[in-house]
Order: structure tokens, then C-alpha cells, then sequence
């Protein structure tokens, strides 16, 4: 493994920790100890020839659903470790699934630090499966879009083993789909046999499946048993008292805290009350829903800082996120991922014809000073020539959604420009193309230069030529690089900000300093011409190209993405302050942090949010 292998794999290694183990496993616990939750194979629920085997050699026949316990307090790893890597965890809603998953990461993470020949353990979220492609091509996408993994590092670590996936949530997927998925995951096992899996999935739609998983094993969460619901709320503190008097006395309230995240809810919302409070938790018929109505009334209520929003404000913004992540197959929220489709209609329109005048006022305006410092020095000939070449280039833009001469422009998809590389093989391709192309474009000036007798001193052949090898030297050289850990929300934005001005100031000067040499070599070879005509153009292709290349190596996204979220904001979707909000109701404990992204505390929550009647 080389020194950049090493690398990439560190900050993988640093970015699930990050993302799985810091912001969702230990913010789940709020200081409380992890319950040991009751677990039973299940042997019955995946396709195992050697499981069957051992079932008919048992006296059972194979496919009835029998239950065999496992002693409590077994740790999930030593599940995985007995069914050799490929395991199955089920489980009522709210049972503890992705908490469990969770606990095998942590293990899977240790034994990946202490040795390189370890696997990597990523989670992924099945919700965003899109019916019909190959669950390979979908991880590699899902690497890039959560982890910014590069598209191209994500398949050779999918293909040499280099990754454990863990799939979250087959339940998740919407119900006409979860068939395909279910296929699409053992068709991935048939092509990849070796590699260890592990899936989590509600036990009642697992159940509705008629594909059952390719997998060694699979076991079920267990409710809480009383002493354990006891145990848990005594290792929260004496304040809970109330709260374990009250499951004492209401069995309704009780069958829901056999559910840990419906404990931890009640925990929560009873904990965060004034001490005065009347405790109404307890009341009779309280349900699943009325305790989330309980539990998100209190949180937004929730003192503990300086910014408090109007609680009806909270539930409106949380409820269209919830709507549009759930529309979008999405379980991680990240402010990077916010597109022109989260947008209704009507803005999405509004939204292009803004972007579209933004550039075309950026591009016109650079095609005009240079046209003015041309008058100032050589006369309106040199003007005309530069007004000319700035309103083309805003018309070619306006049209054919073109940035001349860069690739198309994806007017309605924001693509982060997080990380620059350089490619040495591509460069050399581009600049011979770009010479070449620049060469006929010469002649074509220099005809044109002597038809109009406008600029006949310029050597076309010698600058045109070095200008185009420099412009797809730009364009194909600058590539998508080493991994950088996202840990701050729009930290995707900040980079592409960053890298735009970087890319944009070596841009101009580079073009200036190549392109006065190339003046030089004319004036060394007594190749006649005026400096005076030529420096308005220098100095305006080098404005010019340093201001594309900005543009198309994350200006354009740091562009898109303001206006996205000045056209929610103005429609009501979303504050003005949003990640201000969103860190508000991540420390209310209605969204959790997960490295620089976000995702509801349970997608139980996200449901609740989701189905709530409100007009946003």
C-alpha cells in the first residue's frame, strides 16, 4: 500500500468514525449506557444451504419460523463473526436496528485501524436505491455523493475488496421497489460472494418479501423486557423517577417503552420538562403519534441557547425537508445536496432564468472592459471587436447553455467542486487538440483580420494556437483528487468557493504570462505588431479565462447553490440562517449530525414530519 493508498484509506477510516460513531451512535445515548437488547436467530429468513441441513439434521423442516434465543448481552460482532460476515438484523420499528448496525461498525472500525488488510465498514442507506441499476454502480454513486469518495477510487476499493457494506433500512425502500432491491442485493452477492454483508430491515415488510436474502444467517431484536426499560431509566438519573412510576402504572405506556427508541423519546421529552411540569406522558391512550406530537412540542420549546425559533416555524421547515428527502430516496441530509428538483416548479424556471442572467451579466461585463480599455489605447476598432466577443459569448450561453469553449452547463444540477487533482496524460492530450484547434481558428482570423482590415498586426497563427492548447489543458487536466474529510456543514460549498478562486487567479495569470511570452517569441522571430492592439486582448483573455475556469471548478456551484437557497427561503421552505437552524434542531434532537450532513434522529421521525397536514 502506497503512501497515498494509505491515505485515502485513513480518512475513510476517520470519516465513518466521524460520521456513524460520534454523530449517531454516541449522540443517540444522550450519556446513557447502550442497552443490551435480547437477540434469536432466525434461521428460516435467508437462503443458506448449510442452514437447511443443519434444520432437517435438527428434526425441523427448513422455511418454519422458529426462533432460536441468544444469551443476552451477546455482542452483534459475534453474530457476524459465526455466520462468516453475511447477517441479516430484523426488528420491529424502533427496536434498535440501526443502533445494533451501529455497534458492528464500531468493532469492524477497530479491527480496520489496528490492520490494514481489514475491510472498511460503510454504512449505506438502501432508500436511495433507484430501481433497476446494478447495487455495485449504486454504492459507487452513494460513496461519492456521501462520503466524497471519487467515482473512480469507489469501484477499484468496491472491486478489490477494500469495503464492508452495510446496508440500512431494506424497509426503507418504497414498497414497489423493495422486490427489485431485495434481488438487486443477492445478484450483488452472486458476483461478489466473498465479500462480507450485513442488511437491516423491519421484520413485517422482510416477511411480506417473497425473495429471501443470500445470506449466512439472520437474527431478531427483541422488546425490552421491564427490568431492562427499569435498568435503563435508573442509569439516566433520579429524575426519570416520575416517568418509571408512571410505566408501572400504565400498560399502554409500557408496551410502547419495549421499544428503545420510543423509550429514549419519552426519556427525552420528560427529562427536558420544567421541574414543576404536570407529567401528562402518562396519560391514557396515549399512541405512538401523540407521544411524537409530545416529544417534537418539547424539543422545539427546548431553551438551551441563544437562537430560539417559533416552534410552528420548526415543524413547518422540518416538515418539507422530510417530505423532500423522502421524495428524493434520501436518509443523509447534506446542504451540498440541495438541487434545483427540491425547488417547485414555477422556481425551478425561475431558477434558470436567474442563473442564466447572472452569467450572462459576469461574461458580458468582462467582454466590455475589455473593449473599453481597447478604446482608451487603440481606438473604437478594438472596442467594437470586444463588445462583440462578450455579447456572442452571452448569447452562446443563453442558447446552448455553453460556457465557450468549456463543456455544457447543467443549469438545473449543482456538482461540488471539492477537491482539485492534475493529470499529466490528459494535459497532454488537451494541449494538442487545443493547439490544433487553435491553428485553424489562426487562419481563420488572420483571413478575417485582412478582409476588415480590423487588427491585421496580430499574430493569430502564434497566439491562438498557445491559447487554445492552454484552454483544454484546462478543461481536461483538472481532475477530481485525493479524498478531504467533510466535517462542517456546506463545508462542500466552502471547498468549491475555495477552489474557484484558486483555480480562477492561477487561471489569469498563467494565461497572461504564457500569452506575453508568445509576444515575445513574435517580436524575437520580427513577426510586426502593435502592443497597443494586443494588450486589451491579453488582458481580457486572461480576465476572461480566469473567470470561467473559476466559474467551472466550483464557482458555478457556489452560484447555483446561493440562489437555490435565497428562491426557498423567499418561498418559505427554509430560514435565511439555515444551518444555524438545522445545528438548532440537531441540539433539540430532532436531526442528528452526522459529520457535515444531517438526518432525522429515526425514520420514524422523518415519517411523522412527512405525513403532518401542513401547508409549506
Amino acid at each position: 500500500m502506497n503512501e497515498r493508498d494509505r491515505h485515502n484509506r485513513s480518512v475513510m477510516l476517520q470519516r465513518i468514525k466521524t460520521y456513524w460513531l460520534v454523530g449517531v451512535l454516541q449522540e443517540s445515548l444522550h450519556g446513557a449506557e447502550i442497552i443490551d437488547l435480547a437477540m434469536a436467530y432466525r434461521p428460516s429468513a435467508v437462503q443458506n444451504h448449510q442452514l437447511q441441513v443443519q434444520s432437517v439434521a435438527a428434526g425441523f423442516a427448513y422455511g418454519e419460523s422458529f426462533d432460536q434465543p441468544l444469551p443476552l448481552g451477546t455482542p452483534i460482532v459475534d453474530v457476524y463473526d459465526e455466520a462468516g460476515g453475511t447477517l441479516l438484523i430484523m426488528g420491529e420499528p424502533g427496536a434498535g436496528k440501526t443502533t445494533t448496525l451501529l455497534q458492528l461498525v464500531s468493532q469492524l472500525l477497530e479491527r480496520a485501524e489496528l490492520d490494514e488488510s481489514k475491510p472498511i465498514p460503510v454504512v449505506f442507506g438502501l432508500a436511495s436505491w433507484p430501481e433497476g441499476q446494478p447495487l455495485g454502480t449504486w454504492m459507487v454513486n452513494a460513496l461519492s455523493n456521501n462520503y466524497e469518495v471519487p467515482r473512480q477510487l469507489g469501484q477499484i476499493w468496491l472491486q478489490n475488496g477494500v469495503l464492508l457494506p452495510l446496508l440500512d433500512g431494506l424497509d426503507e425502500v418504497d414498497v414497489e421497489r423493495r422486490e427489485a432491491c431485495a434481488q438487486a442485493i443477492n445478484q450483488f452477492r452472486r458476483t461478489r460472494p466473498s465479500l462480507a454483508t450485513a442488511v437491516t430491515c423491519r421484520s413485517r415488510d422482510y416477511e411480506a418479501l417473497t425473495t429471501d436474502l443470500m445470506l449466512a444467517q439472520a437474527v431478531v431484536l427483541q422488546p425490552l423486557s421491564m427490568d431492562q426499560i427499569d435498568d435503563y431509566l435508573a442509569s439516566v438519573g433520579k429524575r426519570l423517577a416520575g416517568l418509571r412510576a408512571a410505566l408501572q402504572t400504565d400498560g399502554t405506556l409500557r408496551e410502547l417503552a419495549e421499544s428503545p427508541l420510543m423509550l429514549s423519546i419519552m426519556t427525552l421529552a420528560y427529562y427536558r420538562m420544567p421541574e414543576n411540569a404536570a407529567i401528562s406522558l402518562g396519560e391514557r391512550g396515549m399512541g405512538r403519534q401523540m407521544l411524537f406530537e409530545v416529544y417534537v412540542e418539547r424539543m422545539a420549546r427546548y431553551r438551551d441557547g441563544d437562537k430560539l425559533y417559533a416552534p410552528s416555524d420548526t415543524t413547518r421547515w422540518l416538515s418539507w425537508l422530510a417530505a423532500e428527502m423522502y421524495k428524493h430516496n434520501q436518509t443523509l441530509f447534506f446542504l451540498e445536496g440541495l438541487q434545483p428538483s427540491w425547488l417547485k416548479r414555477p422556481l425551478q424556471r425561475s431558477f434558470v432564468k436567474r442563473l442564466q442572467r447572472l452569467l450572462g451579466g459576469i461574461i458580458g461585463a468582462v467582454g466590455v472592459g475589455a473593449g473599453l480599455l481597447g478604446l482608451l489605447l487603440s481606438g473604437w476598432d478594438v472596442l467594437v471587436i470586444g463588445g462583440l466577443i462578450g455579447l456572442v459569448t452571452v448569447v452562446i450561453t443563453a442558447i446552448f447553455g455553453i460556457i465557450p469553449p468549456f463543456r455544457p452547463i447543467k443549469w438545473r444540477q449543482v456538482e461540488t467542486v471539492e477537491a482539485v487533482g492534475w493529470s499529466w496524460p490528459w494535459s497532454l492530450l488537451g494541449g494538442s487538440l487545443g493547439a490544433l484547434g487553435g491553428m485553424v481558428v489562426g487562419g481563420l482570423a488572420l483571413w478575417l483580420s485582412g478582409l476588415l482590415h480590423v487588427a491585421e498586426n496580430v499574430p493569430w497563427m502564434l497566439l491562438l494556437p498557445v491559447l487554445g492548447a492552454g484552454l483544454l489543458v484546462l478543461d481536461r487536466a483538472l481532475l477530481q483528487n485525493d479524498m478531504k474529510i467533510r466535517t462542517q456543514p456546506g463545508e462542500g460549498i466552502n471547498h468549491s468557493r475555495l477552489n474557484s478562486v484558486r483555480v480562477g487567479v492561477v487561471t489569469g495569470v498563467l494565461t497572461a504570462v504564457v500569452l506575453t511570452l508568445s509576444l515575445v517569441v513574435a517580436n524575437f522571430l520580427e513577426i510586426s505588431f502593435q502592443w497597443g492592439e494586443l494588450l486589451p486582448f491579453l488582458l481580457g483573455t486572461a480576465v476572461y479565462l480566469g473567470v470561467i475556469g473559476g466559474l467551472m471548478h466550483g464557482g458555478l456551484a457556489v452560484l447555483q447553490h446561493r440562489q437555490l437557497v435565497k428562491l426557498l427561503h423567499q418561498d418559505g421552505l427554509v430560514p435565511d440562517d439555515y444551518v444555524q437552524f438545522l445545528d438548532y434542531a440537531a441540539e433539540r434532537s430532532l436531526l442528528r449530525k452526522v459529520g457535515g450532513g444531517y438526518m432525522f434522529v429515526h425514520a420514524l421521525l422523518l415519517d411523522y414530519f412527512r405525513d403532518l397536514d401542513i401547508d409549506v
